[in-house]
């Protein structure tokens, strides 16, 4: 398996369960889960921005010749909307 693909995945999935808990919090506010909310509003506007820059770094280097570097850029991009997804919302949802 490649480890670029692994790393994607398990770096998108705590975003994508952050942004739910942010979401919960806002239907059903819970004073304790105050503290943790702030940390994850955090981590997912981070990693969303990595995300982001990581992406458009891509982009700007990848020779347009090069096919299978375009396709690992498009995997990535694929792999990575949730998280961007995720942050969008959080923009929205700050604790």
């Amino acid at each position: 398996m490649n480890p670029i693909a692994l790393i994607l995945v398990v770096g998108t999935l705590p975003s994508v369960v952050c942004t739910l808990f942010l979401i919960g919090h806002r239907a059903r506010p819970h004073p304790s889960w105050a503290p943790r909310l702030k940390k994850a509003w955090l981590f997912v506007l981070v990693l969303a921005g990595t995300a982001l820059l990581y992406l458009g770094a891509r982009y700007v280097l990848v020779d347009a010749r090069d096919a299978g570097a375009r396709l690992e850029t498009y995997i990535a991009a694929v792999t990575f909307a949730p998280c961007i997804v995720s942050g969008l919302v959080t923009l929205f949802l700050k604790p």
